[in-house]
């Protein structure tokens, strides 16, 4: 198998094996089929006298802005010829070390293509340093020294979902990396699978097609909320990212796309903020979204790209007591939100966390997301005896 044009998909719910390697650049993805389950059982084949490779992952202090950063999830995403050459053709035994070489990281694999040796994975560091280099490593060749993976481990910071958006078109579970808001779709044949910024993700058509979720926030409490679009140019509706609650007077909260003078958009239903001047982001590209509530004194926050927008923060008037279970990704419930509010481009990993995220945080994780390769050095292949 290890010449043959494999992906493997990997996630909480398994993994899934195509034949097309990696979709990237807004290529659409072919829908995934379950692997038999004897490939898990491949044994491993290295040459006599070693253990295992690894190789070292050296992250750029100066893209870790603020401060030192605790339970960082990190997106690794590495292309290797040595992986091709050493790594399993069912990637269960890649794996992540410490700098000690010994401690075992909690990670999810996102995706493995053996022809080519590329691997994408989320990685929970549990201090990424802000002064000095911090060094981790990829391990495999050995699936007997690998750990399961541990995806809700890997985003224990405070989040209560993490939709990576890598699912089936055709999926009836919207997987959450939290395992406690999974979503449900309800998808027509307009909404498709695509490339994502990170993976894959759905590209949404302004119609009425959701992932239905049950709402994690209540009351006025602190959160984040951060997102990947890719939003089409040209468009002339309120195009809704996520939403949840109930619709009166400061129980909803609500992330737009596109809203009043063609920009961006948060609210709490009436408790709205829109910024000026606009942030236009139709036909702009891939963008990445954060908008942080302060709970309690009314502070909310707008980021684009890791960067806090002009005339952000502002200081909402009004009682804001969120309530409800309701919650959707791509659309706001018509009439109550108004009508055609349905979502118009790609969406791709969106999180919600219980916890107002610095400056600091937010910049980290657009610097890695947005450009792994800056974002760390990988090191030459080691073998383990």
């Amino acid at each position: 198998m290890r010449g043959a044009v494999l992906l493997v998909v990997l996630g909480a719910c398994g993994f899934e094996v195509t034949g097309t390697s990696v979709p990237r650049d807004g290529q659409v993805v072919a829908d995934t089929q379950v692997a038999d389950a004897a490939v898990d059982t491949i044994p491993f084949d290295t040459p006599p006298g070693i253990s295992a490779y690894r190789k070292a992952i050296t992250i750029d202090h100066t893209k870790v802005a603020g401060a030192d950063q605790a339970d960082f999830p990190v997106w690794i995403d590495i292309t290797s010829a040595d992986l091709a050459a050493h790594a399993q053709a069912n990637g269960k035994d890649i794996h992540f070390l410490a700098a000690d070489g010994t401690t075992k990281l909690d990670h999810e694999l996102a995706s493995w293509t053996p022809a080519t040796g590329r691997v994408t994975a989320w990685v929970r560091i549990p201090s990424l340093d802000h002064d000095t280099d911090t060094k981790i490593y990829v391990r495999y060749a050995n699936p007997a020294l690998a750990p399961a993976e541990n995806p809700v481990n890997v985003f224990k910071a405070n989040y209560v979902a993490v939709w990576h958006l890598d699912d089936a078109v055709n999926a009836s579970t919207i997987v959450d990396a939290t395992a406690t808001h999974a979503g449900t779709p309800a998808f027509t044949a307009a909404t498709t699978r695509v490339a994502g910024q990170l993976g894959t993700g759905f590209q949404f058509t302004g119609s009425n097609d959701k992932i239905a979720f049950s709402n994690p926030l209540a009351g006025n409490s602190e959160h984040t909320i951060s997102v990947w679009v890719n939003q089409a140019a040209g468009v002339n509706h309120t195009a809704c990212i996520v939403s949840m609650g109930t619709p009166t007077a400061g129980q909803a909260r609500w992330l737009h796309g596109h809203y009043d003078n063609s920009s961006v958009a948060i609210g709490f239903y009436a408790r709205d903020y829109t910024p000026n001047p606009a942030q236009v982001i139709d036909g702009a590209g891939w963008t990445r979204l954060d908008w942080v509530h302060e709970g309690g004194n009314n502070v909310t926050r707008i980021y684009k790209n890791g960067v806090q927008v002009a005339n952000s923060p502002s200081t909402l008037n009004g009682t804001i007591d969120t309530q409800g279970t309701a919650g959707a990704i791509g659309f706001a419930p018509e009439p109550a939100y108004g009508d055609n509010t349905g979502y118009e481009g790609i969406i791709d990993e969106l999180r919600i966390a219980k916890v107002k995220r610095t400056a600091g945080w937010i910049a980290t994780e657009f610097a890695n997301q947005s450009s792994p390769a800056t974002f760390y050095a990988v090191g030459a292949e080691e073998p383990l005896p």
